[in-house]
């Protein structure tokens, strides 16, 4: 597998925010969002992707013992063959796995047995990447997943709106909602202001990228 970093840090945001985890981040990513902060992770840009190949025995070592909480990200991690046999001896070590997912990806090949968890990101139209949305991966969530809204615009929280209340019509018990804003474009307060006063997002939580703040905004490895 193709390995930017794995590190120790604490969740930035979603349902485990403060908590610490060993982050793997691997290479590649089938969408190109307007926004992406973490570009070194991809291929065919401007700033080389530098990764190391590792097996997933490799990578498996890598975890604190201290957490067992993995956050697997990128990219995109779900491009990768090997994702689901990585999943899979994660969860038969214990780990609790959060995998950051962009939507556009088939999540149904991973197993989700033990502590595996999906984040699950729409996509809305600030990203340019609305159409590479997979609808199928958000009718097949469970109550332990997230599904993140990251906001840039207007158009984007009224798009917010309108599918947290399709996903009402799908789900008795919903997956968590997260709605965040795109870093230094769009104000937070409007977007708080939206979730105290829409309906449907009544039992949305705002979220900040906490990494963002403690650290500098562009700092690898946190």
């Amino acid at each position: 597998m193709k390995v930017v970093e794995i590190f120790d840090s604490i969740d930035g945001e979603g349902i485990r925010a403060g908590a610490g985890a060993t982050f793997i981040r691997l290479a590649g990513c089938n969408l190109r969002c307007t926004y992406c902060d973490t570009a070194y992770a991809l291929f065919g840009e401007d700033e080389p992707c530098v990764y190391e190949e590792m097996t997933v025995d490799e990578i498996v070592k890598k975890v604190n013992p201290r957490y067992k909480r993995v956050t697997l990200t990128g990219g995109e991690p779900l491009v990768h063959k090997d994702c689901r046999a990585l999943t899979e001896r994660l969860i038969e070590n214990g780990c609790e796995v959060n995998v950051e997912t962009n939507g556009a990806a088939d999540i149904t090949d991973i197993p989700r047995g033990g502590g595996l968890f999906f984040t699950i990101d729409y996509k809305l139209p600030s990203s340019g990447m609305t159409d590479k949305m997979i609808w199928n991966n958000f009718k097949n969530l469970t109550p332990r997943d997230v599904v993140k809204f990251v906001v840039g615009s207007d158009e984007d929280m009224e798009q917010t709106v309108e599918i947290v209340k399709k996903l009402k019509a799908i789900y008795d018990v919903m997956p968590h909602i997260f709605i965040g804003t795109v870093y230094g474009m769009y104000d937070a307060k409007k977007a708080v202001s939206t979730i105290l006063t829409e309906d449907a997002l009544a039992d949305a939580r705002f979220q900040l990228q906490m990494h963002k703040i403690i650290w500098d905004p562009n700092e690898r490895g946190v």
